[in-house]
């Protein structure tokens, strides 16, 4: 059966045409529409494209980067704060730690000098007392 269209003719506007040509026709007629379909919807996107508003894009990109740039800067000073904050504080505690080790030492002077004075109040308090017990009229 399908050995008989293969052989079968057409006429159609006084041409002869066989079911291949017929079907070889059709496909032809398809790219050729279908590549006109893709070129008008390539022209519309070139339209728009080349519709957009270039003017537009520029100014937005000079806001984004002046506030790209100011936010450089306050980061640039926040460090700087940082970093001046964070010697003030090491100086601080420099100075503290100065502070504490002057007082310790001067407390351990005064402890050392007590230390020497109780030993010779001691010392005299017990040659006293041994005096007073080696006095005979102390019987």
């Amino acid at each position: 059966m399908l050995d008989d269209l293969k052989e079968k003719e057409f006429r159609l506007f006084g041409f002869k045409l066989s079911f291949l040509t017929v079907s070889a026709a059709f496909a032809g007629l398809s790219t050729v529409v279908g590549a006109l379909y893709a070129g008008f919807l390539m022209y519309q996107k070139v339209e728009e494209v080349a519709n957009l508003d270039v003017g537009a894009y520029e100014q937005r990109m000079q806001l984004i980067e002046q506030q790209v740039t100011s936010i450089n800067e306050n980061t640039t000073q926040i460090k700087n704060d940082l970093r001046a904050d964070i010697q003030r504080s090491e100086d601080t505690a420099d100075s503290a730690y100065r502070y504490v080790k002057d007082v310790n030492k001067e407390m351990n002077d005064e402890l050392r000098s007590f230390r020497q004075d109780l030993k010779e109040l001691e010392k005299n308090m017990e040659d006293r007392i041994q005096k007073a017990l080696d006095n005979p009229l102390a019987n």
